[in-house]
């Protein structure tokens, strides 16, 4: 649905009604958001689309007449009918809202109501969320839930969140570092004088391949969902973490990206959540992520157009994000991840922990998985290589060794002869 020449980013949780603006939107754009949520009653769904179609931006609509088409009540055809005239000329409308995280017994209605969406208004395609690995264990029978969704919804994007940054309650800190936990947290929960570490929970890796592999058998493109706010288990992220988060979905071949949440859930939406840090704050004051998510979501644009851009000197015109193969650097012993050992030009890769994403074109997408520290990469191929400078946005050539920030992501290439 999205152009092209920009890669879709967009989040869970936008602006509060009573907080609505065209500088409020202006606010997101500033941040690298280009896909807003669109979540409010038909009326101002549709001024928000009108002021979006001002501003360069994209909306994803979530409509109160899609909860009757999914409840499968008489007229539902006519509700969906009526809310398709009332936006399909929108030129900012992306994408319809049409459930999060179903469960297996819900695809049926899913399926029923998508059909309805694509037969009667093919440009704008319908949104849906699937659960993460963790929430439909083992392995396998979330590859049956997968393929379930894609056989009988027939959707045009396949979208999960699986969040990993956790924390836990301990009596002394040991090998694992202390957790991000906020004092208004500690505060909210009696918390005081509590240790809790850091620990990535499992699975993160294997979920991201399933979805990987799943979209590019059924040829639709696929994005994720990255934890920002601390709720419940999940910490409160570092830069080193956001990045990590970030840049591992575009190394895997993610063709969108969203963040959970923009704004952060006040009060109601608290319990037994807890909600705290998000990007905007709940009283509508930027909170500390605002400016890290800023400078990622540019460095992705960058990335992305790396990508997808012809090198210079290439005559070729700009396509679309292939990914072709994933390997790992550095052991993961709770995950079946695939080794690195060579990939076409590329003959080593050492030094640390790291992601590794081929792409067609002769690029190599690599992010640290180390999000606490440096790493220093050093790469071994067979012929000259040329590294895209994310500050300057220009090709460099690359003698080979490169030093990671916490939880970052380069982008290498072929030279051009």
């Amino acid at each position: 649905m999205m152009s092209n020449n920009l890669y879709p980013i967009t989040y869970w949780y936008g602006i509060r009604k009573e907080f609505l603006s065209r500088e409020r939107l202006e606010e997101a754009r500033e941040a690298g958001f280009n896909l807003i949520e669109c979540a409010y009653d038909t009326e101002t769904n549709l001024r928000v689309l009108a002021l979006c179609a001002e501003l360069g931006l994209r909306a994803n609509v979530q409509d109160p007449r899609m909860s009757i088409a999914l409840l499968g009540e008489p007229g539902w055809e006519a509700e969906l009918d009526a809310m398709i005239a009332d936006y399909r000329d929108c030129p900012a409308l992306n994408r319809f809202f049409v459930r999060d995280e179903p469960t297996d017994d819900y695809f049926p209605t899913l399926g029923r109501v998508v059909d309805y969406l694509h037969a009667h208004d093919p440009v704008h395609g319908e949104y849906i969320n699937l659960l993460p690995s963790v929430a439909v264990m083992p392995l396998e029978r979330y590859q049956a839930h997968i393929d379930g969704f894609l056989r009988t919804v027939h959707p045009q994007l396949l979208s999960y969140d699986h969040y990993n940054l956790m924390w836990r309650e301990v009596p002394a800190l040991d090998k694992l570092p202390a957790a991000r936990v906020s004092d208004e947290n500690r505060k909210r929960n009696g918390w005081e004088g509590k240790l809790f570490e850091a620990y990535d929970r499992a699975g993160y890796y294997d979920n991201m391949e399933m979805i990987r592999a799943s979209a590019a058998r059924a040829g639709i493109p696929w994005m994720t969902i990255i934890l920002l706010v601390e709720h419940w288990g999940y910490r409160w992220p570092t830069e080193g973490e956001v990045r990590w988060e970030a840049f591992n979905a575009l190394t895997y071949g993610s063709t969108g990206l969203s963040y959970f949440t923009y704004w952060t859930p006040g009060a109601n939406h608290s319990e037994p959540w807890s909600y705290h840090n998000g990007i905007i704050l709940s009283d509508g004051t930027r909170g500390e992520k605002y400016e890290i998510v800023k400078r990622i979501n540019r460095e992705l644009q960058v990335l992305y157009h790396g990508l997808v851009d012809p090198l210079p000197g290439e005559s070729k015109a700009p396509g679309d994000i292939r990914s072709e193969a994933v390997f790992h650097v550095g052991a993961e012993t709770d995950e079946t991840v695939k080794p690195f050992a060579g990939y076409k030009h590329f003959r080593a890769l050492d030094g640390g922990r790291f992601t590794v994403g081929f792409f067609a074109g002769g690029r190599m997408m690599v992010t640290s998985k180390d999000h606490d520290a440096p790493q220093t990469l050093c790469i071994t191929s067979d012929t000259p290589l040329v590294r895209l400078n994310k500050a300057t946005e220009v090709w460099e050539d690359c003698a080979g060794t490169v030093t990671f920030a916490p939880g970052d992501g380069e982008l290498f290439a072929v030279k051009p002869l």
